[in-house]
């Protein structure tokens, strides 16, 4: 009895701790526009001699936000005491990415602190722009369903109904695709409480389980087969990937460390998973291309100009080569989603609105015929 109620008890903590986990609010990551004209006037500050903790200190009284003020006195504070700026942007990995604060590391060994913030400026900025144009692809789909679900179940919810009225006054019996439509309302109706709860409680379960490790990696996993999705991630993913790693290595970065960083940033957690198995290799001193060859996400020219790359010398190079080629191809196969959804979408809100419409057309002829 006692081990029962011992175990009911740990369930209950162990329940209570994810709900809590699930539920806290943290604070959110600065927006990437922030972060570039920070690094860009911190270049400029630099140019021109001014030092860093002068260039700080003016940051904080500029700041915009409260939040942003506290950040930047901490760091002046930071550098004041002696530590490296590298280690203050380490300490607010959410107003500092990762990548700025390893390049802004390297720039401490090299020298050439305003040429690394320039290029992280520039990372930044392409990698936003690219996230930008698939949102924007996504948001006129999704806003064009909305609208015609949300007028279907208006159509079916408060106008259909006038017509069951209309016809129980007169005496008429009703056309069979109004009695089902009417009897799909009155359902609705009816349970609609319970209903809405029960969507509510399936997408808050959806949601915890898609953020747990298992949940994320099988959604990932779902997005890579889809049709059109797929390749729309394999493509970006591959963009990121040797941007991210080209940007570093031409920062002076070594890859060793470097590395790491790359695998964080990306966002698949299929893909994730299969390039992180390279590091062993590079931990152990082997190169690069032939792991990133057996982790299969990367297409035969994207290996062969890495490939290219290690026996040259020109690495870096190499790699911003092929994010550019992969933008190209990334801004591609967006174009050619949004030609695609455009006449699929006119086609799904004709057939919802065309049924519900039919339905009231066939009620009038219907209404009319009873009147003869």
């Amino acid at each position: 009895m006692q081990n029962a109620a011992t175990t009911t008890t740990d369930q209950g903590k162990t329940l209570g701790q994810s709900l809590r986990t699930f539920f806290t609010l943290t604070p959110p990551k600065v927006k990437p526009q922030i972060v570039v004209l920070f690094c860009r006037q911190l270049a400029s500050f630099v140019h021109v001699g001014i030092p860093v903790t002068t260039a700080m200190q003016a940051f904080a009284e500029q700041a915009p936000t409260e939040r942003l003020r506290e950040t930047y006195n901490d760091v002046l504070q930071s550098l004041e005491r002696g530590q490296r700026l590298s280690d203050a942007f380490a300490r607010h990995p959410l107003v500092f990415p990762e990548i700025v604060t390893d390049m802004v590391r390297s720039a401490e060994v090299t020298g050439n602190l305003e040429q690394v913030l320039r290029q992280a400026a520039r990372h930044i900025e392409r990698d936003a722009s690219a996230r930008q144009r698939i949102r924007a692809a996504m948001t006129y789909p999704v806003i064009i369903a909305t609208l015609a679900v949300v007028i279907s179940i208006g159509m079916v919810v408060f106008v259909l109904p006038q017509f069951r009225d209309l016809y129980n006054s007169l005496g008429v019996s009703l056309p069979g695709l109004l009695r089902f439509l009417l009897g799909v309302s009155a359902y609705f109706s009816d349970h609609g409480l319970f209903i809405a709860s029960g969507v509510l409680l399936a997408l808050l379960l959806l949601g915890y389980w898609a953020r747990t490790p298992r949940g994320r990696y099988r959604l990932d996993s779902l997005v890579l087969r889809l049709p059109i999705f797929g390749a729309l991630v394999r493509a970006s993913t591959t963009e990121r990937f040797t941007r991210t790693l080209g940007d570093m290595l031409a920062a002076g970065v070594p890859i060793s460390q470097a590395y790491p960083v790359v695998v964080a940033n990306v966002r698949n957690r299929v893909h994730r998973s299969a390039v992180a198995r390279v590091g062993s290799s590079l931990a152990a001193g082997a190169g690069i291309s032939t792991p990133l060859a057996d982790t299969g996400v990367f297409a035969p020219a994207v290996v062969q100009m890495v490939r290219v790359g290690e026996e040259t010398g020109h690495l870096d190079e190499n790699l911003q080569e092929c994010a550019e080629m992969h933008e190209q191809e990334l801004e591609y196969r967006i174009k050619r989603m949004t030609s695609f959804l455009e006449p699929a979408l006119i086609v799904f809100v004709g057939l919802m609105v065309g049924f519900v419409a039919v339905s009231m057309v066939t009620s009038i002829y219907s209404l009319a015929g009873g009147f003869k």
